[in-house]
């Protein structure tokens, strides 16, 4: 949890063009603790989590960028998408350069592709 809070405490003390919008990524930074215990509830593991928020942190991406990557992801869980890949695919993604809402658009389109989020009959 301390980690989860000093990452928050980091990405909150970013420069201004990596923060997003003042406030906005201060409050989203805030976010980021309760969405990994979220996500530990859903059962993504913690080297998983590690290895997303470290990737994001190392590559300079926003806060508000990392919410909606963590949201897009617990979204695709609950609807009983996968627990294991979501690391290694945000991984491929943040260095083909996609981030923020680019970011979660492709999180979503791999998870259409996989049959995620539709109604099993």
């Amino acid at each position: 949890m301390i980690r989860i809070l000093a990452l928050a405490a980091v990405l909150a003390a970013t420069p201004p063009q990596q923060a997003g919008d003042g406030w906005t990524g201060i409050l989203a930074a805030l976010q980021l603790p309760a969405l990994v215990t979220e996500a530990r509830g859903a059962g993504i593991t913690e080297g998983t989590l590690r290895g997303v928020l470290d990737g994001l942190l190392g590559r300079g991406v926003a806060a508000d960028d990392a919410v909606v990557v963590l949201r897009e992801e617990l979204d695709a869980v609950d609807a009983g998408g996968p627990k294991d890949n979501f690391g290694a695919f945000v991984q491929r993604n943040l260095d083909a350069g996609l981030r923020g809402q680019a970011l979660a658009a492709a999180i979503r389109e791999e998870h259409r592709k996989m049959g995620i989020g539709r109604k099993k009959p």
